[in-house]
């Protein structure tokens, strides 16, 4: 009986708004990758990525007015909630990321920057992922748990690159100003992978909750 109360016909909606939402975030990711290997026409790829952001609230606004309204939710309005606002803040970040780079002028990314934006994207695919199960979370436990799983492994290499990547730059970069700028685009690769993080926490806890 609990998957007839989970899975109601009015639920369908939800789940390829949430779907659709995680798969913004992927493009997002695939639109930062293509600049850290192609750093060239910086504002025409940030007004892609923005352009998309606009594209991610007007889906994440219907997806809390449907929340606010349905009577038939997938799971509790509070997680509902804390996942969409989790996937914006993920989007705001790989934003601020692009932003920070035309802002500061910072210059060819190095492969630290390239491999951290890989660790990141590859995570963003598995967010999707997860996503994409979620509409059957009893037959497809395994794999969402999984995804989580492979994000969380992925997440600390992240954190091992970020602190690695400071000490180099502190030791090896001589302009006080240069440090500022990569500090900045680190930090926010590294928050947004943190969030991506928070995301899979959320995901992994609903799957226990409901399956």
């Amino acid at each position: 009986m609990k998957s007839l109360r989970l899975f109601g016909h009015k639920d369908k909606e939800l789940f390829i708004l949430l779907n659709e939402s995680a798969r913004i975030v992927v493009r997002g990711g695939e639109i930062l990758k293509e600049v850290v290997y192609d750093y060239k026409d910086l504002d025409l790829k940030l007004a892609k990525l923005t352009a998309m952001e606009h594209e991610g609230d007007r889906i994440i606004e219907e997806l809390i007015r449907r929340l606010n309204t349905s009577f038939i939710l997938p799971f509790d309005r509070e997680d509902a909630f804390e996942l969409v606002q989790a996937l914006a803040v993920v989007l705001d970040y790989i934003t601020g990321i692009i932003d920070r780079m035309i802002l500061y002028k910072t210059g060819e990314p190095d492969d630290r920057v390239r491999e951290m934006v890989e660790i990141l994207c590859r995570s963003l695919e598995l967010q999707e992922k997860a996503f994409n199960m979620l509409n059957k979370v009893e037959q497809n436990k395994a794999g969402i748990i999984s995804c989580c799983e492979e994000i969380t492994s992925l997440e600390r290499k992240q954190d091992s690159l970020y602190r690695n990547g400071l000490a180099r730059l502190f030791e090896n970069e001589k302009d006080p100003i240069q440090i500022i700028k990569w500090r900045e685009v680190y930090e926010h690769i590294e928050m947004a992978q943190d969030y991506v993080q928070d995301v899979a926490e959320l995901l992994s806890s609903i799957v226990v909750k409901y399956s």
